[in-house]
């Protein structure tokens, strides 16, 4: 188990020149589809730290309870920097607040559930999360055209990710595997599936939706199309890739730490400033 990590501000900021399409030299659809995701994470990162929190005071391994902080501080502050992001993106034809409404009911709803299933759907969630972070890390293609501003927010979030990647994972085996292995196993894979649809489907609709509501540009002249056909061949890439990675979760002795990335968390520190 890896030590505790830092928690940091991100260096962000809203500027008047943030505008819609902010992937320069790109189609739309690549800003579309991370907007979209951003709209998830205010409401999803609360719910989150929340899952965590609710069982804390189960946790009785002093490492693990540094991560809980440290995993807390950190989703706080990515929580917080998307809401300004999302904030300054929307626009009343832009349909952002309606997306966040309907993930409020949504985490409202799981905060109904069981505190096992709930944390097993954060576990599910961080798990995708983290497969995304490190892909932008290990494939700078998917993002290039983001200014350095836009940078600090999308690359100081990924590599947060991969580094509290675990923590929610561990507790769940902590507080609930202990006591009822396969029970707890079983609900993993079930929050599993119900995340990976519930995520896939909703990200989709969001990033086309959004596309739709720019049409007039999105498909604006054949040039347009031609980079928006190749940037949905990138994301399919992307989907591929990630496959194998994806489908490791439902191993029984599966860990997110199988899957390393400390030598891009290096680099990526170093290049971005962050301690």
């Amino acid at each position: 188990m890896m030590s505790s990590f830092p928690v940091r501000r991100s260096r962000f900021t809203v500027t008047p020149s943030l505008v819609r399409h902010y992937v320069v030299g790109r189609s739309p659809l690549i800003a579309h589809l991370l907007t979209a995701l951003s709209a998830t994470f205010p409401a999803g990162e609360r719910f989150f730290i929340d899952s965590v929190r609710n069982v804390r005071d189960q946790v009785t391994d002093d490492v693990l309870q540094q991560q809980i902080s440290a995993f807390i501080g950190q989703e706080a502050m990515h929580s917080q920097a998307h809401a300004q992001f999302n904030e300054a993106l929307n626009a009343a034809d832009y349909g952002l607040e309606a997306f966040n409404q309907r993930l409020i009911n949504s985490t409202n709803l799981l905060r109904t559930r069981s505190l096992r299933r709930q944390l097993g759907a954060t576990v599910a969630y961080e798990h995708f999360t983290a497969m995304i972070a490190g892909y932008l890390l290990e494939h700078p293609k998917l993002w290039q055209g983001l200014d350095d501003n836009l940078q600090q927010l999308w690359l100081w979030h990924s590599v947060e990710e991969v580094e509290h990647k675990s923590v929610a994972f561990d507790v769940y085996q902590h507080v609930f595997s202990t006591k009822d292995e396969q029970g707890s196993l079983a609900q993993r894979r079930r929050s599993m599936r119900t995340a990976s649809r519930a995520f896939i489907l909703g990200w989709a609709k969001m990033t086309l939706t959004l596309l739709w509501q720019d049409r007039q540009q999105s498909f604006s002249s054949p040039q347009q199309i031609k980079l928006l056909i190749a940037d949905a061949a990138e994301i399919a890439l992307m989907m591929m890739r990630l496959l194998p990675e994806y489908l490791s979760f439902y191993k029984a002795d599966f860990h997110p730490s199988q899957c390393s990335h400390q030598a891009l968390l290096s680099e990526w520190k170093e290049k971005l400033g962050l301690v």
